[in-house]
């Protein structure tokens, strides 16, 4: 392959998330096919809307229905979003870690070993990098995807994948249903409710959500010219860094509400990042929507 100027057919998972549905948005309008991988239980509305371009893939949980999937749609690129997130985990979640950010990591690697499929872009996070450290997971989530990435490690020395991930930071934008910092502050600002918030000197790397997906735009770009057994991570964290409480200021100034905040009310989390990682950034891509603009957004819907 050579540009994704033309048309490319892109394997999806996490096609139904807050990322993964408007990179599926993105990706289509600009005519590539995108084919999601989804669990019986999803949610597909968003996919069904988006015509022609979409495929709907059902992955049961098995490596056999992965290599299926594969068989079927002969994707020219992976694009790996789909992932299970707690910021601190509770015995409950432990199964959920390793079967979404391990297991089914697995089966995509090995489908794309048994298919021939070369290329993969894989959504990492900044938190595996605690106190600026080269490898040091702030939580097991982290740490469950740095275990994929060895996995990754494997597949793209002995079969000649090429690997890039991406080491996101604090995304947003206007829809997001996660409990987000801004989405706290949004809903706050129309019901009035106090919220108990830390100290608040935590600094973050907020990315607005067009930006995010500019990111893996590029990045497909990128990884389409590289040589077998490539794998190399970037981050994706804006030059534009804010502590909690300036976050909080800029909020109030843009949406010319008040917010009803109690400082110092919750103890900093275990292993707490006071400062995003910044790494190595992806080259060629620059946040171009910046922190004001980003809120204004968000706070037209």
């Amino acid at each position: 392959m050579g540009s994704c100027h033309q048309a490319c057919k892109v394997l999806l998972t996490g096609a139904t998330g807050f990322i993964g549905s408007h990179l599926a948005k993105r990706l289509t309008a600009r005519g590539h096919t995108v084919f999601a991988v989804v669990r019986e239980t999803s949610d597909i509305g968003q996919l069904q809307v988006m015509g022609d371009r979409t495929g709907i893939c059902v992955y049961d949980g098995t490596v056999g229905s992965m290599v299926r999937i594969f068989t079927e749609c002969r994707p020219d690129l992976v694009i790996h979003l789909a992932a299970y997130f707690v910021a601190e985990h509770k015995i409950r979640d432990i199964d959920k870690l390793y079967m979404s950010n391990i297991l089914l990591g697995a089966h995509l690697l090995e489908a794309m070993a048994e298919s021939g499929t070369s290329y993969l872009i894989n959504a990492g996070t900044v938190w595996q990098h605690y106190n600026d450290e080269d490898y040091n997971p702030v939580n097991l989530y982290a740490a469950t995807k740095k275990a994929f990435e060895d996995i990754c490690r494997y597949y793209s020395q002995a079969t000649g994948l090429r690997v890039m991930t991406l080491e996101l930071s604090d995304t947003y934008g206007p829809n997001d249903k996660r409990p987000k910092v801004l989405s706290l502050f949004k809903k706050a600002s129309q019901t009035g409710e106090l919220l108990e918030m830390t100290a608040g000197q935590q600094l973050l790397g907020l990315v607005y959500i067009d930006d995010v997906i500019d990111a893996f735009l590029c990045a497909m770009e990128m990884i389409l010219s590289k040589p077998e057994h490539y794998q190399e991570s970037f981050t994706v964290i804006p030059e534009e860094i804010h502590s909690l409480r300036e976050v909080a200021g800029i909020f109030e100034n843009v949406s010319g509400k008040k917010l009803n905040i109690l400082w110092g009310a919750k103890e900093y989390r275990l292993r707490e990042v006071m400062k995003p990682y910044s790494g190595k950034r992806l080259p060629g891509w620059k946040a171009r929507t910046g922190l004001h603009q980003g809120i204004a957004e968000i706070l037209k819907e």
